[in-house]
C-alpha cells in the first residue's frame, strides 16, 4: 500500500496531527487569556478582600469576563479553521464547489457564539454560589483572587476555541443541552420566590428580576439555535429521491417552527400575553409530534431504536398531559417533563444527523483515496 492509500485517524473530523495543531492553537489562546484576565483583575481587585458570589465578588468578575472571552473565542476558532465565518464545517455541494459563507451563516455562527457566553457567564455564576454555600462568609485576597480571575477565563478561552475549532452537528447537540440545563437551572436558584413550583414553569419567567431574564433569554436563545441549525440538520444537497427531498423539508420546516415558537414562548411571558405564551407552547409540542413522525422518511438510515424512541416520547407526553387534566400532575411537572423530551429528542436527532454526515464524508473521502 503507498503512502497515498494510507488515511490518517480521525477524531472529531480532524486527523491526528490537525487536532494536535489546534490542541497547541488553543493552549495560546488559553494563556494569552490568563495574562490579559489577570491584568486587568489585578488592577481592579488591587489591595481588596473580595467575597466570593454576589455584588462586586471574585465570582462576578469571572462570570462577566468569561462570557466575553467565551463569545470572542467561537469567532476566533471558527476563522481560525480558515472556513469562514460558518458555523461549523459545511460539506461541499454535490459538484464539489466549497460551501461559502452567506448572511445567514454569519447570523448562526453570531448565534452560537452568544450561546457560548451565556453559558460561560451562567455557569461561572452557578459555580461561585455553589463555592460561597460551601465556604459560608468566606473572603479572597486581592492576589489570590487575580490568579483565580486569570485562571479561569482562561480555560474557557482554550475550551471555547477548542469548540469552535472543531464543532459539528453532533458537538453542538451537546452545547445546546448543556446551555438549556444551565439557563435553567440558573434562574431556578436566582428565583425571588421559592415556591414558583407551585404554580408553573413560566413563573420563572414573569417577575421583574434578573432569574426571570436569564430564564427568558435561555429560550430566546435555544429558541434561534434550534433555528439556525435547523437547514445544517437537514440537508437536502444530493437528495434524488423527491419523497425523501421532501421529507426532509418537511423536517426543516418542523424544527425551524419549534425554535421559533421556543423562542416566543421566552418573549410573550404570561404576564405580557397569556394568549400568545399558551399558543407558543402547545403550538411547539404538536409539532414536535409531526415532526416525530416524519422524521422516518427523512433519515431512513437512522436505527429503528431512534424512531421508536420518539414515538415513546411522543406517548409519554400525551399520558402526562392527561394526568394533568385529571389533577393528577400540577402544571410545573407537566412542561418539565414535556420540556425535557422535547429536548431530549433534538438532541439525539443532531447527534444522529451528525453521525450520518460523518458516515457518508468518510465513505466519500475513501472512494476518493481508492480512485487516485
Amino acid at each position: 500500500m503507498s503512502t497515498r492509500d494510507r488515511v490518517l485517524p480521525t477524531f472529531g473530523g480532524l486527523s491526528a496531527p490537525a487536532r494536535l495543531t489546534v490542541e497547541g492553537a488553543g493552549i495560546v489562546v488559553g494563556a494569552a487569556t490568563f495574562v490579559l484576565a489577570g491584568v486587568v483583575a489585578l488592577i481592579v481587585f488591587w489591595g481588596s478582600s473580595l467575597p466570593i458570589a454576589g455584588p462586586d465578588s471574585v465570582g462576578q468578575f469571572v462570570a462577566i469576563a468569561a462570557g466575553v472571552v467565551a463569545f470572542l473565542a467561537y469567532f476566533v476558532g471558527r476563522l481560525w479553521r480558515r472556513e469562514g465565518p460558518t458555523p461549523f464545517q459545511i460539506a461541499a455541494a454535490p459538484d464539489g464547489r466549497p460551501h461559502r459563507a452567506t448572511g445567514v451563516d454569519i447570523f448562526d455562527t453570531f448565534a452560537i457564539a452568544l450561546a457560548h457566553g451565556i453559558l460561560a457567564l451562567l455557569g461561572w455564576l452557578v459555580l461561585g454560589a455553589v463555592l460561597a454555600n460551601g465556604f459560608q462568609d468566606a473572603t479572597v485576597y486581592f492576589l489570590s483572587a487575580t490568579v483565580l480571575a486569570g485562571a479561569a477565563t482562561g480555560v474557557t478561552a482554550y475550551a471555547v476555541f477548542l469548540s469552535a475549532a472543531q464543532m459539528d452537528l453532533m458537538r453542538l447537540s451537546t452545547v445546546l443541552a448543556a446551555f438549556a440545563v444551565v439557563g435553567i437551572l440558573a434562574s431556578m436558584l436566582s428565583a425571588p420566590d421559592p415556591h414558583w413550583w407551585m404554580k408553573h414553569l413560566s413563573a420563572l419567567g414573569m417577575s421583574q428580576s434578573v432569574s426571570s431574564l436569564t430564564f427568558n433569554l435561555t429560550l430566546i436563545v435555544a429558541g434561534v439555535i434550534v433555528t439556525a441549525i435547523a437547514r445544517y440538520a437537514t440537508d437536502a444537497r444530493g437528495i434524488v429521491d423527491p419523497k425523501r427531498r421532501a421529507a426532509v423539508v418537511r423536517v426543516r420546516v418542523g424544527l425551524i417552527l419549534i425554535g421559533v415558537l421556543l423562542a416566543c414562548v421566552g418573549i410573550f411571558t404570561l404576564n405580557i400575553s397569556i394568549l400568545l405564551h399558551n399558543v407558543s407552547a402547545v403550538g411547539m409540542v404538536l409539532v414536535f409530534a409531526l415532526v416525530v413522525f416524519w422524521v422516518r422518511a427523512a433519515l431512513p438510515t437512522a436505527p429503528l431504536s431512534f424512531f421508536v424512541l420518539g414515538y415513546v416520547f411522543f406517548a409519554t407526553i400525551i399520558a402526562v398531559l392527561v394526568l394533568f387534566a385529571v389533577g393528577y400532575y400540577v402544571l410545573t411537572a407537566a412542561e418539565l417533563v414535556a420540556g425535557v423530551l422535547v429536548f431530549s429528542w433534538l438532541i439525539v436527532y443532531l447527534r444522529m444527523t451528525g453521525a450520518a454526515t460523518a458516515e457518508l464524508r468518510a465513505q466519500q473521502q475513501n472512494v476518493h483515496v481508492v480512485e487516485e
